[in-house]
């Protein structure tokens, strides 16, 4: 029987560089399938498992930027990639938001506890927010890299959506779990392909890319991990925490306080707090601190000086904003900033191992 006569094998034909890129890199890892020939024509025995149309280029796009072991940032933030060249035992991580997780080599377990989640180009791993567990990876090797792509999910942007759907039938979780794991659907597949093509350009990742994340968090929604993110951004006061999110994100210089922020949309410093944390898994100051460090990073990437940096997000302390910067980035900012200088603004500027 040759390939071209059965309509599900391959078919020899020109491929894209993409494609090319990632044969050489190697397909995932698949069960074995049955395929045989009736009187009513072809029929596949047993599951079928392979990844969803355009995985190919997706592989293609994330080896493009993952050129090295651990973990690589993007000229977008909060878009990241991991790689590793061989299985690993278990490692502590730590989940800072929420944040989807798409392996397209490879295959990797996440372990809350007694709780196991493996996860591998056929699912996602949804973080639903700060948390701390172990991961390992199951498959790796020099010519199969393990390789994943990590896109975080700004909360207001989620609970902003979930108001936008509040005629989902989605219903609510009973109790809040800290991952899920799902069959990767083909439209958030093309999605990220959309998204990590808008890295490499910088007028697209201001314009665009900011849209395709609202896009995917839109799919989600969509999707069996509804309930999930309803639970993870409990409805509620979500209207005003959004509300100071927003204030936070575009007045992150400003002196800010749990007690400002709470007079600001009208509720007590307490309930403030804990709602806060309820819709955005981190508690205000943890917020503007991660916004303040992200921001400090696009400056950064504009070419401001490490030396200015600290005071044009709102540190009073330079030794305290080398401090968290090194914390979250793993180099301390002037070191960012050589890197870039000798680099360039391309795909691969910097490795963390975390």
């Amino acid at each position: 029987m040759s390939e071209r006569a059965c309509p599900f094998g391959h078919v020899r034909a020109s491929a894209s560089p993409a494609r090319r890129l990632a044969g050489r890199l190697g397909p995932p890892v698949l069960r074995p399938r049955t395929v045989v020939r009736t009187a009513r024509g072809w029929v596949i025995l047993g599951p079928v498992d392979q990844p969803p149309r355009g995985h190919a280029d997706l592989l293609a796009l994330v080896a493009r930027y993952a050129t090295a072991e651990g973990q690589t940032y993007s000229p977008y933030p909060g878009v990241w990639f991991w790689r590793a060249d061989r299985p690993t035992t278990k490692r502590k991580s730590q989940a800072l938001t929420l944040s989807l997780v798409t392996v397209v080599q490879g295959r990797k377990e996440a372990s809350f506890g007694a709780h196991a989640l493996t996860y591998d180009p056929l699912h996602y791993l949804l973080l639903t927010g700060e948390s701390e567990f172990e991961s390992t990876v199951l498959e790796a090797s020099p010519e199969r890299p393990y390789l994943s792509v990590c896109v975080a999910m700004p909360p207001d942007v989620v609970a902003r959506t979930l108001i936008a759907l509040a005629d989902s039938d989605a219903g609510p979780v009973d109790e809040p779990v800290p991952a899920f794991v799902s069959r990767l659907d083909p439209a958030i597949l093309g999605a990220l392909c959309r998204l990590l093509d808008t890295v490499g350009d910088p007028a697209e990742r201001a314009v665009l890319a900011p849209l395709i994340v609202e896009e995917i968090v839109f799919r989600l929604l969509r999707s069996e991990a509804a309930a999930v993110l309803r639970r993870a951004v409990r409805r509620g006061d979500e209207a005003r925490i959004q509300e100071a999110m927003a204030f936070i994100r575009t007045h992150a210089a400003a002196r800010l306080t749990v007690e400002g922020l709470a007079r600001r949309v009208a509720m007590s410093p307490s309930h403030f707090a804990h709602r806060f944390r309820a819709v955005a898994r981190v508690s205000p100051m943890r917020y503007v601190k991660h916004v303040r460090l992200h921001e400090a990073r696009t400056l950064l990437l504009r070419g401001a000086r490490a030396s200015e940096v600290a005071g044009q997000v709102g540190y009073a302390s330079a030794s305290h904003f080398t401090r968290d910067f090194k914390s979250y980035f793993g180099v301390p900012p002037a070191e960012y900033a050589r890197r870039l200088a000798a680099a360039g603004d391309g795909p691969r500027e910097l490795q963390r191992t975390a």
